[in-house]
């Protein structure tokens, strides 16, 4: 935890929801440099700027809901992007069903697979930290929380444009579905209804 961090939790303890001054400032928390130090905290979200040399403390359930807020926004940073990619795995799996199925996430857990090309991974690994956002590669041992994108290493990936989404094949999807039907049963009799694949079944007289 940063300094600035701490200080937060001391001045919301000191301030609470009252309105403060620089002087109030200098008054509680010896500073030669207050009026850098007011900036700072402003910059870092910490506290606002209400009216002339009048501050407050942001409310801890403002700043948190800001924190995930945040998180959430970086969903299209991929079109930021100028490397090969696809979504995959449930993600794909919503994206084909136009969003009926949708699995594979917590209340506090909202995956997005992504394939990417093997030797594009330090490229992914630049991009994610230059954008601030939660990333992980398949089989890394990391806790996962809020939005995090997951990114699956291929040597080759072939894209599909599926309603302005970059996504992999629809008979991968299936594929996909099918390895997991148990899960994923009502999103193939989704695809299976929307495109008159009658592939249902003939899959499961062929498992059964």
């Amino acid at each position: 935890m940063n300094r600035y961090t701490k200080m937060y939790g001391w001045l919301y303890t000191s301030f609470g929801n009252k309105t403060f001054t620089i002087d109030d400032f200098r008054m509680t928390f010896p500073s030669s440099q207050a009026t850098k130090v007011i900036h700072d905290l402003i910059k870092l979200d910490f506290i606002k700027r209400i009216k002339r040399g009048g501050y407050k403390v942001v409310q801890p359930t403002d700043f948190v809901k800001k924190i995930v807020k945040e998180n959430l926004g970086k969903e299209d940073i991929l079109k930021n992007s100028n490397k090969k990619y696809a979504f995959t795995d449930s993600t794909a799996v919503s994206i084909w069903t136009d969003g009926y199925y949708w699995t594979d996430f917590t209340r506090g857990f909202k995956p997005i697979h992504i394939a990417v090309l093997k030797k594009d991974i330090k490229y992914w690994n630049d991009f994610f930290v230059k954008n601030d956002a939660e990333y992980v590669f398949e089989g890394e041992n990391k806790t996962l929380f809020g939005l995090t994108f997951i990114l699956h290493p291929k040597t080759k990936i072939t894209v599909e444009n599926k309603d302005g989404n970059l996504v992999i094949p629809l008979k991968n999807i299936i594929e996909f579905c099918q390895k997991n039907i148990y899960l994923y049963r009502p999103a193939l009799e989704y695809l299976d209804k929307k495109y008159s694949l009658n592939i249902l079944d003939n899959y499961e007289q062929v498992t059964s």
